[in-house]
This record gives C-alpha cells, structure tokens and sequence, in this order.
C-alpha cells in the first residue's frame, strides 16, 4: 500500500502542488487523471524519489520512505522520455541490464517479443519498439510497484491491447501499477482505480463505479470534466 500525505511543492514561487493526499489501494492498477499542466509529472517524480517535496511524506506499507534509496528498493519506474544506448544492439542493451540487476525475465522477453528485435541497434527501432524495450526495463525486477509515465505512447489500438494485457498479468501477479495517462478512453478500460488532479489539487478519487454513480455517467471523460468544473 502506498499513502501519498500532505505533499506540496513550489516551484519559483508558484504553488504546484498544494496539500495533496491519498491512498493507492493494495493490488491496484490506478490512474492518475488530469489536464495537462495539472502536476501529475512532478507528482510522479515526487513518488519515485527523484524530486524532493517541500512538505509531506510518502509510506510504503505504513514505512515512511525516508530517501530516495529507500523508495528505490520498492519502486521501479519508467518515465515518459527515458533514453536507451543508441548505439546497442538490443540484446547487448538487456544482456546488460539483466547483469546490472542479476535477473532475467525470459517469459516477459517472449510476451514483448523482444527476442525479434535482438539484432538491432536501439536507434533504428521504432517508437513502439523502443517503448516495449523501456517496459521491460520497468517490469524485469522484483518490486511490487511499477509506476509507468505515459505507457501506451508510440502504440496503435491493436498494440495497445497487447500491452494492457502484460500489464494485467502482472497486476495478477501482485503488483500494484500507477499509471500516468493521457488516453482517458484507455485508462478506463485499464485502470481499477483514479486519482484526479487539477491545478495542483487532488480533486477526486475512486473507483469507475464510485465516479459514475457520483457523476451520473460511466464516461472518464466526462467524469474529468465534471469533476473540473464542480
């Protein structure tokens, strides 16, 4: 479980985050909602340790994460702009990350079919190719929670299906996913759970059937829009 208390931070002044607070529910896939410049990057970065908050903490199974080691240990992170070795062949790229981190995941290698591209260098793989070889980076390890900035970007419909399929999988498995996303279509049929920020506010919270019932309608987006002008 993660508990998100009391976190603000100021940048130059201004306020982009003001008081927030929330619980991730345990073995949830939850998606933090709002319009762009709303703060949910720097939440995200908050989370994961690389950025410092200015008030507020964060709990890990009731464990206040005290640095950015701490929060390391159980948190793995795929942020939205990550770069790879351009000039790595794909396999040398894993066969080293798989030494760095002293695990393999060969099933996960054969659901992201990565093994196809092993002969390639990174810097001729697509978008979509590039970002399956980021979310096996963010998946082959052992921690229970993965937090994932924009995972559907560079996917068409079909791949993105494909993907949300790993992701549940996993989610079977026990991990508890947070997932920034901007197609709100999609997070619906992913997601579990919703966390909404506006202007630096967590504004509201739930489940789709808790927002719909409040909301009068089973649409996020609309549910988004109400919940910004309320």
């Amino acid at each position: 479980m993660i508990t998100i208390k009391n976190i603000s931070k100021i940048y130059s002044k201004n306020l982009i985050l003001d008081n927030i607070t929330f619980t991730i529910p345990k073995n949830s896939i939850t998606g933090i909602i709002g319009p762009n410049g709303a703060g949910k990057s720097t939440l995200i970065r908050i989370i994961t340790g690389f950025e410092l908050s200015d008030t507020g903490s964060i709990y890990i199974d009731n464990k206040k994460m005290k640095n950015f080691n701490q929060i390391k240990k159980e948190i793995s992170y795929m942020p939205e702009k990550m770069k790879l070795y351009p000039e790595y062949f794909v396999k040398d790229f894993l066969n080293f990350y798989h030494i760095s981190m002293g695990y393999k995941d060969e099933n996960l290698l054969e659901t992201l079919s990565l093994k196809d591209i092993s002969n390639k260098k990174i810097k001729y793989l697509s978008k979509g190719w590039h970002q399956r070889v980021k979310l096996y980076t963010a998946f082959c390890n052992k921690k229970k929670i993965i937090i994932l900035d924009e995972p559907f970007d560079g996917f068409d419909p079909l791949q993105m299906r494909e993907i949300a399929k790993v992701i549940r999988s996993q989610n079977r498995e026990g991990r508890v996913f947070i997932l920034s996303i901007h197609q709100l279509s999609y997070a619906q049929k992913i997601c579990n759970y919703f966390i909404f920020i506006n202007k630096g506010k967590m504004i509201e919270e739930g489940t789709i059937e808790e927002l719909s019932q409040k909301y009068s309608t089973s649409d996020l987006e609309d549910i988004l829009l109400k919940v910004i002008e309320k």
